[in-house]
């Protein structure tokens, strides 16, 4: 290269030409390639539909944990044509056919196979239970990590996928409880628990329940108003502050302190409504309502708890 430079700056060529088919900058006197493929710098035609971007766009896909190939796959086209439209030659076509056929081969191996029905089953997941995009992409990784050290062997695709999706919203503290994915994952409770806790033991993850703010969903689906929640939500950090909530279910715990809150402020909700809401015992509410009080009675101005 610095011999071309040389020898062109030595016989005065100062006029180079770029070809826009290939790439490449040429000295238009004595026809040396200076450059070859240079990356286009331009920003191309400007998209302002998603219809113009998907047509436009020189990049691929941006690149996700929650697809089996990663959004970087690449195909060889089938059609005998090169980079800059001119036909193979027909020695090269045997040649090219049979790096098509080991590419489509090597896209279908046994892994590639379990991760393409592993995602598929995701998306139907995150979409029944409204999981955001941080949480499918955690749980992805959390199933790329259980297939590299073969834990899932032994368990169906499906409840080692929802044991990776209930694990995710712990971690990021996404407010999903085991019941609603057991429930969309058409799994039993006992098994999905199993899983998980196989799943936590082997990929060492490090989980807490109360990460994971139930006050907001709970607190909609019984229609409380907004000062009520705020209210439930103080009560539980003081009693986090004493580390009286660790073995302890923290929807319960949750439920019994929004039942507290909606008594301060005349929204009377009775325990069989919250149980029926929440999937917890009233007994258990009734349990957790005991505990809570001395922290609630700061905050309350009367508590008179069901029989």
């Amino acid at each position: 290269m610095k011999q071309i430079l040389e020898y062109c700056f030595k016989n005065k060529h100062t006029s180079p030409i770029t070809d826009i088919n290939t790439g490449e900058v040429c000295c238009s006197d004595c026809g040396m390639v200076l450059k070859e493929k240079i990356v286009d710098q331009t920003n191309g035609p400007g998209t302002f539909t998603n219809e113009d971007y998907l047509k436009n766009v020189r990049n691929g896909p941006p690149s996700k944990i929650a697809m089996s190939n990663m959004s970087k796959s690449s195909v060889i086209s089938k059609k005998n044509i090169d980079a800059v439209g001119k036909r193979i030659l027909s020695d090269n076509k045997a040649h090219f056919s049979r790096m098509r056929l080991w590419d489509s081969r090597s896209k279908n191996s046994s892994k590639e196979r379990n991760l393409m029905r592993a995602f598929t089953v995701l998306d139907a997941y995150a979409s029944k239970l409204s999981i955001p995009e941080n949480g499918k992409e955690h749980a992805a990784y959390i199933y790329r990590k259980a297939v590299s050290k073969d834990i899932i062997r032994g368990s169906s695709i499906p409840s080692m996928m929802a044991a990776s999706v209930y694990a995710a919203c712990k971690q990021l503290g996404i407010p999903r409880s085991m019941d609603d994915t057991s429930k969309v994952a058409d799994i039993s409770k006992k098994k999905l628990s199993r899983t998980y806790k196989r799943l936590v033991k082997n990929l060492e993850l490090k989980v807490s329940s109360f990460n994971t703010d139930y006050v907001s969903k709970i607190s909609n689906t019984l229609a409380v108003s907004e000062k009520t929640a705020r209210l439930a939500a103080k009560i539980i950090y003081d009693l986090k502050k004493e580390n009286l909530h660790v073995g302890k279910n923290p929807i319960g715990i949750t439920a019994a302190s929004l039942y507290l809150s909606a008594i301060n402020y005349d929204e009377h909700i009775s325990m069989q409504k919250i149980s029926k809401k929440t999937n917890i015992s009233t007994v258990t509410i009734r349990k957790m309502t005991r505990l809570l009080r001395p922290f609630a009675a700061k905050y309350l101005k009367s508590i008179d708890i069901e029989a």
